[in-house]
């Protein structure tokens, strides 16, 4: 338990967590012992980032390979990073259909939450480095199905980088070893001497997760794992899902169920952070449907554009939301048919 554990008592992640606070207390009652019943959050990641969708005919993509060309990108300050590429719509585990739309909004909030968490650890103290668990000496491409730590029980490996799974000894299934855990994020955090391992879970919708089980599959298994390690849990959601609609909203009181989940690991030694998407499920149901319909064109396959579709007497651009048209097409003056012509962006240009 934290209260018996004096090595555990400060968390270094502690400006992120639920504090408690009394909205009775005016200040004035010294001496005067009061509960906390109201919990608030006094910090979010602070991280803003932006979505943009892209074509292959982009301008971004103009010295890429056909399966580096990025299809949603996600930019922080100045940097951009690729969320989605072609190569990710070619090697998909599913494909990008209606019926498997749910699969795909996750998708992306699980790569948006990796990309903003990865970012403020990084910026988070001039003494912390990320890094340890996927170390630059090992090759993205080739690190499916890794493990990364093992004891007499359990095993943490990666699954389809960069998710990772907890495997537990049974003596059932493949090799005597069962899946009691998929990890959304996996972060090794060094501060000075001390590692930290934070664990991201990513929901858009409805939060509905099993306290007991965080423990039981998840952070007890952790702790054998890496038995000098702190632990963290990310719980990166929508706003809607953490803080109350109303009650002092300008302090960001968080609901019943993320008060429970926080009291609950605390008494475990791991401290919650919940932060929000910048993104609302309106930015997701559009990166969705752009990654549908450029999967279908990459597979030459027939494409729905929601995109806007441009006309005049000699030209009509259908875009799909990328900066170049999907589909351009050019009138012949002596025929008068029209015809598709090649796209790059330098035609979009005035």
């Amino acid at each position: 338990m934290l209260a018996n554990n004096p090595s555990k008592a400060y968390s270094l992640f502690s400006d992120f967590e639920p504090v408690g606070w009394d909205p009775d207390d005016d200040g004035d009652s010294a001496g005067v012992v009061r509960r906390k019943n109201v919990f608030s959050l006094r910090r979010d990641h602070g991280v803003n980032g932006t979505f943009r969708l892209h074509n292959p005919n982009d301008e971004i993509n103009d010295n890429r390979s056909k399966l580096d060309k990025v299809i949603l990108e996600y930019r922080i300050h100045q940097t951009a990073y690729p969320l989605f590429t072609v190569g990710d719509l070619l090697h998909a585990q599913y494909p990008y259909e209606y019926r498997t739309e749910g699969n795909l909004v996750g998708e992306c909030a699980e790569r948006i939450a990796r990309r903003v968490t990865k970012y403020w650890l990084k910026h988070y103290s001039p003494h912390g480095k990320t890094g340890g668990i996927f170390d630059k000496r090992f090759n993205p491409r080739d690190r499916d199905d890794f493990i990364i730590a093992n004891s007499e029980e359990y095993i943490l490996k990666i699954k389809k980088y960069p998710n990772c799974v907890i495997l537990k000894k049974t003596g059932k299934g493949k090799f005597g070893y069962e899946n009691i855990k998929e990890l959304d994020g996996l972060f090794d955090y060094r501060y000075f001497l001390q590692r930290h391992i934070l664990v991201l879970e990513s929901k858009v919708d409805k939060v509905a997760l099993s306290v007991d089980e965080l423990t039981s599959d998840l952070f007890g298994p952790l702790r054998k794992l890496f038995p000098k390690a702190q632990f963290s849990y990310i719980l990166f959601t929508d706003k809607n899902s953490i803080y109350q609609k109303k009650y002092f909203s300008k302090r960001r009181q968080i609901k019943h169920f993320p008060l429970k989940l926080y009291e609950h690991l605390k008494k475990e030694d791991v401290s919650t952070l919940f932060f929000s998407f910048n993104e609302s499920r309106e930015d997701f149901e559009r990166m969705k449907d752009h990654l549908i319909t450029q999967y279908r064109a990459v597979h030459k396959m027939g494409v729905t554009i929601k995109g806007k579709t441009t006309i005049t007497q000699k030209e009509i651009m259908v875009f799909d939301g990328g900066e170049t048209p999907h589909l351009k097409l050019v009138k012949d003056t002596a025929t008068q048919l029209w015809k598709e012509v090649k796209l790059t962006h330098k035609n979009t240009r005035k």
